[in-house]
C-alpha cells in the first residue's frame, strides 16, 4: 500500500510545472505580495519554459519534506500510519493535501505552502461500536473546562504570526462520541476578519477542523491595523444607516411579541477615508447571471414495474393493510384534476396532466397529491421572458417545457402549494404587471384557494419580504403584522397566472401586547447600544475587469469579474447576537445559542436541583426565555422539549404541531398520547424517557404489572422514583434526565 514519496513528487511536479504559485513568497513582487500567490495587478503571469530535466527535484522534494514535517509537528499526526498520498491543487488558494493512513486510522489535511492549516479530519474504526440508534443521549467524556483547554492548545498552534482565534460560541454535541464544537473568528493583527473557523473536540482530542478561506483566497498585503478614522466618527456614520421594521415575532414559547427588527444593506465605515460602504450594493455592482433553477427530469420514461408471480411467496402483512386502507376514500388524478381546471387563475387550460403521485406523511396519516403539469413554451405564450432567449434555445433544440407542480389534500383535493418551472431565466424587459394588477390578482386567487385564511391576511410590506413577482400576504394582529403566518404568491406577469403559491400558518398563537409601543427612534438607539462599532478587516471586491488588471486574465476567462482583498473598516459587531428590540420594554433581544451556553436562566436561585439543570443548559438542553421555572408543572410539550433537544434535534419552528412531529417519529409519545398542555406524572416522563432507549424492550418486558420494569431500571440509573404518580415539575424532569445521560 505504500508509495514512494519520489514517485508522488514526481507527478505533482510534472503536473505543475507552468504554476507559479510554487515560487516561495520572497520572489513576488515586494510592493504588492499576494497571500494567494497570484500575480500582482499589473505583473505579468510566469509561466516556466524549464526543460523538465533541468527542474531542480532534490529542492522542491526538500520544500515538500520540510511542509510535510511542519504540518504532522503542528497536528501531531505519529509516526505509525503505514500510507501517505499527497496531492496539489491549484487555484485561487494553491494547496497541498495530505492523507495519513493505516488499517484503523485516517487523517487528513490540506495545507498553504506557508504552514498554514486550512482543514484537518480525523478518523478512527470503532470496534466497540455496539450499533443502538435509538435515544442514546449521554454527556462527552470531557469536561467542558477539559475541551476547553485542549481547544486552547489547538488555537496556539492552529494560528500564528498575525493570527489568533476568538471563540464565538461553543456547542455541546451528546452522544455516545459526544465532543465540544468551538466556531470562532480568525483575528489578525488582533483584529476580527471575515475568516471564520470550526474545530471539534472530542475524548480523544481533535476531531476536525476547518477555516472558511480554505478554498478561497484574499490577495494583497494585509493591511495595517492603524485606521484613519476614529471609532467614535465611524459610530455616529454607521448609526445613521439603522433602520428597523416593527411587527409581531414568535418568543419561542407559542406566542408572539412585538419588536423592532433591523432590516437593511450590510454597511460599514472604510477605516481609512470614513466612507460609508452599501457592501450588498458594491457587490452587486460587480453583476453576473445566476443560474437557472434546477428542473425535473425532461420526458425520462419510468420502466413499468415487474409483476409478482403468485409462488414468490411475497404476502400483504397487517401493517401493510392498514396502510393500504388509507387509500380508500383518495380520489384519483382525473378528479383532481377536473377541480384544480376550475380555477382559472392557474392556467392549465394549455398543460397537460402528466402524472399524479402520493405521499403519506409518516407521522400524521395525511395524504397529499401531488400532480405534475407540463406545456411548451411557444413564441405566442412566453410567460414574460425574453423572445431573443427563446429563439435562441429553439435555434438549440433546447428543451422548452414548462413545468407545473400542484398539490393538493388527496382526499378533498384542496390546494395546498403551486410551484412553476421554466426553460429560460433571461425577462423581457417589455412585459410588466403594475402593482395594483398583481396585488388584485393575487388577493383574487387567494379568495379562492385560501377562503379561511384571506380575511386575516394583508399584504405585507416589511422590508425584504416578497421579491419582484412574488407578493407575502401576512397574518396582522392589532395592526401589525405577523409574517410567520402567511401566504405566498407568485402572479406571472405575461400571461398573469399563478406561478407559486403556498401557505404556512399556525391557528394556535397568542399574541403579546401592542399598546404602549416605544417610537421607532428609541428602538433604533437601544439596538445600536446593544452593539459594539469594531474595527477589523472585512472581504472588499476589486474589479479584475480593468485594463491595469490584466494579469488575471486567467480568471476573467472563467467568468470572474471581481478577487477579494481585505480592507480595514469599521462594522457592528455582534449583529448576530441581537435579534431586534422588544417594542413594549424597549431591551434589546438578544439571540438564544450566541453565547458559550446555550440557555441561562435567572431564577434558580436556592433550587435544589440547580446544578443538573445548568449542566443540561450548557449542553443546549432546556427552554428558551431566560428562566426554567423550575416548580412549574411539567407538560407533555416541555417534556418533548428536553428530550427533543438532548436528542440532538431542534424543532424547525416554535408549533405544537413540530414538536408533535418530532417527539412521534423518535418514540416518546404516540399521537393518541400526545396532549400539548396536559400536566405529566413523574412516571409518565420515565416512560417518555425509557422508552425510545436501549432500556425500553426490557422495560416493557419486566411491567407484568403497573409500570415496574420502568421503576426499576430507573432506580437503577439512580433516578428518584418516589411518588411515581405525583405530578412531576420541570425540575424532576431535569434531574432524571441528566441522571441518564450521566450514566
Amino acid at each position: 500500500m505504500k508509495r514512494t514519496l519520489s514517485l508522488l513528487l514526481a507527478l505533482a511536479l510534472t503536473a505543475t510545472l507552468a504554476v507559479p504559485a510554487l515560487a516561495s513568497e520572497t520572489d513576488l513582487a515586494d510592493e504588492y505580495a499576494i497571500d494567494t500567490m497570484m500575480p500582482a495587478p499589473g505583473e505579468e503571469p510566469v509561466v516556466s519554459d524549464v526543460p523538465e530535466e533541468s527542474v531542480d527535484r532534490a529542492g522542491l522534494e526538500a520544500e515538500l519534506t520540510d511542509l510535510i514535517l511542519r504540518t504532522k509537528t503542528t497536528l501531531e499526526v505519529d509516526n505509525n500510519y503505514t500510507d501517505l498520498t499527497s496531492d496539489y491543487y491549484d487555484g485561487v488558494t494553491p494547496r497541498w493535501s495530505f492523507t495519513w493512513s493505516d488499517d484503523v486510522r485516517q487523517m487528513t489535511a490540506e495545507v498553504r505552502q506557508d504552514g498554514t492549516i486550512l482543514n484537518a479530519y480525523y478518523w478512527e474504526n470503532s470496534e466497540d461500536d455496539d450499533y443502538f440508534y435509538g435515544f442514546d443521549p449521554v454527556f462527552p467524556p470531557l469536561t467542558p473546562d477539559e475541551a476547553g483547554a485542549q481547544a486552547e492548545d489547538w488555537f496556539d498552534r492552529l494560528f500564528v504570526g498575525e493570527e489568533s482565534a476568538r471563540v464565538d460560541g461553543v456547542q455541546t454535541v451528546l452522544g455516545k462520541d459526544g465532543c465540544y464544537r468551538y466556531e470562532g473568528t480568525v483575528e489578525k493583527n488582533g483584529l476580527p476578519s471575515p475568516v471564520t473557523f470550526t474545530l471539534v473536540i472530542n475524548g480523544g482530542g481533535l476531531s476536525s477542523f476547518f477555516r472558511s478561506d480554505s478554498y478561497t483566497g484574499y490577495v494583497g498585503r494585509l493591511p495595517a491595523a492603524e485606521p484613519g478614522v476614529e471609532a467614535e466618527q465611524a459610530a455616529a456614520s454607521l448609526a445613521g444607516t439603522v433602520a428597523m421594521d416593527l411587527y409581531y415575532v414568535s418568543d419561542g414559547e407559542g406566542g408572539a411579541a412585538l419588536r423592532y427588527v433591523p432590516v437593511g444593506p450590510y454597511t460599514v465605515v472604510d477605516a481609512q477615508s470614513g466612507e460609508t460602504v452599501d457592501m450588498d450594493a458594491l457587490y452587486a455592482s460587480f453583476g453576473g447571471v445566476a443560474a437557472p433553477a434546477g428542473a425535473y427530469g425532461r420526458g425520462a420514461e419510468v420502466p413499468a414495474a415487474e409483476a409478482v408471480t403468485a409462488d414468490s411467496g411475497a404476502v400483504i402483512t397487517e401493517a401493510e393493510q392498514t396502510s393500504i386502507g388509507q387509500y380508500g376514500d383518495v380520489l384519483d388524478g382525473s378528479a383532481i384534476d377536473r377541480q384544480l381546471r376550475t380555477l382559472n387563475a392557474l392556467g392549465l387550460e394549455v398543460f397537460q396532466l402528466q402524472r399524479c403521485s402520493y405521499s403519506m406523511d409518516s407521522e400524521t396519516g395525511l395524504i397529499t397529491a401531488d400532480l405534475r403539469y407540463v406545456t411548451v413554451m411557444t413564441a405566442e405564450q412566453l410567460y414574460g421572458f425574453s423572445p431573443e432567449s427563446f429563439q435562441q434555445m429553439q435555434s438549440v433544440g433546447g428543451d422548452l417545457t414548462v413545468y407545473k407542480r400542484i398539490t393538493t389534500d388527496a382526499k378533498t383535493g384542496a390546494l395546498k402549494s403551486v410551484s412553476t418551472t421554466y426553460p429560460l431565466w433571461e425577462k423581457d424587459e417589455g412585459v410588466t404587471m403594475t402593482d395594483t394588477v398583481r396585488t388584485q390578482a393575487a388577493e383574487n386567487f387567494i379568495g379562492l384557494a385560501a377562503p379561511d385564511l384571506a380575511a386575516e391576511a394583508a399584504l405585507c410590506t416589511l422590508s425584504g419580504v416578497g421579491g419582484e413577482d412574488t407578493l407575502v400576504f401576512a397574518q396582522t394582529h392589532e395592526g401589525y403584522y405577523f409574517p410567520e403566518n402567511r401566504i405566498t404568491v407568485a402572479v406571472n406577469a405575461g400571461s398573469g397566472t399563478i406561478d407559486s403559491f403556498s401557505v404556512d400558518w399556525d391557528e394556535d398563537v397568542t399574541f403579546g401586547p401592542a399598546d404602549k409601543v416605544i417610537a421607532p427612534e428609541k428602538a433604533a438607539a437601544a439596538y445600536t447600544d446593544a452593539l459594539d462599532v469594531t474595527l477589523g478587516y472585512v472581504a472588499w471586491p476589486l474589479d479584475i475587469t480593468l485594463e491595469e488588471n490584466a494579469a488575471y486574465a486567467a480568471l476573467l476567462a472563467q467568468g470572474y469579474t471581481y478577487v477579494e482583498e481585505l480592507r480595514l473598516a469599521y462594522v457592528y459587531d455582534g449583529k448576530d447576537a441581537v435579534s431586534g428590540v422588544d417594542a413594549v420594554t424597549g431591551e434589546a433581544v438578544l439571540s438564544d445559542g450566541t453565547g458559550e451556553t446555550a440557555y441561562e436562566y435567572d431564577d434558580l436561585e436556592g433550587v435544589a436541583q440547580a446544578e443538573q439543570i445548568q449542566a443540561l443548559a450548557q449542553a443546549g438542553v432546556g427552554f428558551a426565555g431566560g428562566r426554567f421555572r423550575p416548580e412549574e408543572e411539567l407538560t407533555c410539550q416541555d417534556a418533548a422539549t428536553l428530550l427533543i433537544l438532548a436528542s440532538g434535534s431542534q424543532p424547525a419552528g416554535d408549533r405544537d404541531s413540530e414538536r408533535m412531529a418530532l417527539a412521534v417519529r423518535q418514540g416518546f409519545v404516540t399521537e393518541e398520547e400526545w396532549q400539548a398542555n396536559e400536566t405529566l406524572t413523574r412516571m409518565d416522563f420515565i416512560r417518555m424517557l425509557l422508552r425510545p432507549s436501549r432500556y425500553g424492550d426490557a422495560a416493557e418486558l419486566l411491567s407484568v404489572e403497573a409500570d415496574r420494569g420502568y421503576s426499576v431500571i430507573a432506580l437503577a440509573l439512580g433516578m428518584d422514583v418516589s411518588d411515581p404518580d405525583g405530578t412531576a415539575t420541570r425540575a424532576d424532569a431535569a434531574a432524571m434526565l441528566y441522571r441518564f445521560m450521566s450514566r
